[in-house]
């Protein structure tokens, strides 16, 4: 089954069912907070490649190219090509049945990364928009992002991919200085 685009953006299948799991998980919402650029820089969790930012949202820390801007709360962080993440903490109980939760709402992925003690990441959709689904545990919560590539656009699309996936994470209570 081939996923519809919305508005040439995003795709209708994933929403959908990211929608559908992170109402059930009773999800809270946070101000997301304005990343500063930094280069070289490590950070708790995460070693930041030359010209990207650090972003912070929803009790979450995440790392996108510097030419990656967000919209008004910081929900959705979208590249000059199209390309997008959002990511968000959702409350769990049990992680393998969190895991369980989601793999079922998704049904068929392309390619499945990793399916661990405390990450799930696997791939949806087809050329040119890949979807990664990524979610990392913290115990009872967990930060899940839904990345949307466009691979003909992207230069590097896997690496990118990489990078943002191995990002994701909880966001450290208190951050070093040079992240506020």
């Amino acid at each position: 089954m081939t996923p519809r685009t919305v508005r040439g953006r995003r795709t209708l299948t994933p929403l959908v069912a990211a929608s559908l799991v992170v109402g059930a998980a009773g999800m809270s919402q946070v101000d997301a907070q304005r990343p500063e650029q930094h280069q070289d820089a490590r950070a708790p969790g995460v070693t930041l490649k030359a010209g990207w930012q650090l972003r912070f949202h929803d009790g979450c820390r995440f790392a996108v190219p510097g030419s990656w801007h967000s919209d008004a709360d910081g929900t959705f962080v979208t590249a000059p090509d199209g390309s997008n993440i959002s990511v968000r903490m959702v409350r769990i109980t049990s992680w393998s049945a969190h895991k369980a939760q989601i793999r079922a709402a998704f049904g068929h992925v392309n390619v499945l990364h990793e399916d661990s003690d405390h990450r799930l990441w696997f791939e949806i959709g087809d050329k040119p928009r890949i979807q990664h689904y990524i979610d990392v545990s913290n115990g009872s919560t967990a930060c899940a992002g839904l990345l949307e590539i466009h691979t003909a656009t992207m230069p590097d699309a896997e690496e990118t991919a990489s990078r943002i996936a191995d990002s994701i994470g909880a966001a450290p209570d208190r951050r070093p200085a040079d992240f506020r």
